[in-house]
């Protein structure tokens, strides 16, 4: 391989999943909050709020995944933009002889509009708390549907003999966004809960932090099983808003990326690159949800086998 061709490679491999247009910070944009009434499971009690930016337009409100009758008269999938929900589970894993807990949370969008190397419908994305045996947060973990624009962001309980080598002091920058390198909490503190703020159009993670007790009221939103997904009604039946069968199993329905799939697809060895999908064990769900494009990286980079997937990003858990 000639080695002009070869850097080229490795730049694209850098930059992947970066948005056609660069990200700009805007401060005075409309923005609405959504989170859950918190209860007395662990669940409720860690959801995160998600601040979106530009709310007034359809496609940045987080929505509910469901059906509408085709012209045809078959089901399509789409997202309800009037009606927020977040989908959530738990995950328990172990690493290093010690015992953790992922508390899951999914949202889903729309569409990301065209213009931005993302555009498709029925975008999401996925935000993840790590608890420690104590129910402490250790890490946060953010990252598209799609597997792009993986961010982990470490507390101040997690031992930094645990961060990966050369761990930023301040920020970390994932592809445009400058993002926080660690989060401070008090480890006696009652509550935990994260404050998530999310750009408009391409619906990227640009802040993180904790949630303070004066925040502004914030549009509640109704928090299910994960497992609803796999069982939205239509008519007179239920339907996963995953592919189950063909190529395509364990793809979000209607979900597809033709920019990613022109320009990344050929060389990612992926043709369905950027296409969001299910998180699971990959021999049931269909597909695997890698967050490298490397493509000979891509079962030790699976987001649901969470121990192997830290350490290939170099964390220590």
């Amino acid at each position: 391989m000639p080695t002009k061709f070869f850097i080229l490679m490795l730049l694209l491999l850098t930059t992947a999943c970066a948005s056609l247009q660069p990200a700009q910070k805007t401060e005075d944009s409309f923005s609405v909050s959504v989170s859950v009434q918190t209860q007395g499971n662990l669940l409720s009690r860690f959801a995160p709020q998600f601040i979106l930016e530009e709310a007034e337009k359809s496609y940045n409100r987080i929505g509910s995944p469901g059906f509408k009758t085709g012209d045809n008269g078959q089901p399509v999938a789409n997202v309800d933009p009037n009606h927020p929900t977040i989908f959530a589970q738990q995950q328990v894993f172990s690493s290093n002889g010690r015992t953790y807990r992922n508390l899951i949370y999914r949202v889903h969008f729309e569409s990301t509009p065209n213009g931005h190397l993302t555009a498709g419908n029925n975008v999401g994305l996925l935000a993840l708390v790590t608890l420690d045996s104590n129910n402490i947060p250790l890490l946060l973990t953010t990252v598209h549907t799609c597997g792009c624009y993986l961010a982990i962001i470490p507390t101040s309980a997690l031992p930094e003999s645990a961060y990966p080598a050369d761990w930023p002091a301040a920020k970390q920058d994932i592809y445009g966004e400058l993002l926080p390198a660690r989060i401070d909490i008090d480890r006696e503190a009652a509550q935990h809960r994260f404050a998530i703020r999310v750009r408009g159009a391409t619906h990227r993670v640009m802040d993180i932090g904790l949630l303070k007790p004066t925040t502004e009221n914030a549009q509640t939103a109704e928090l299910l099983p994960m497992q609803s997904l796999r069982e939205l009604p239509f008519k007179n039946k239920t339907l996963s808003f995953f592919e189950t069968e063909g190529p395509r199993k364990g793809y979000v329905r209607g979900s597809y990326k033709p920019y990613e799939r022109w320009l990344m697809g050929w060389w990612a060895l992926d043709l369905r690159v950027g296409e969001d999908k299910d998180l699971g064990p990959s021999n049931e769900t269909g597909t695997v949800f890698y967050t490298s494009l490397k493509p000979w990286a891509r079962e030790k980079s699976d987001l649901w086998e969470f121990s192997r997937f830290l350490k290939y990003w170099g964390w220590n858990l």
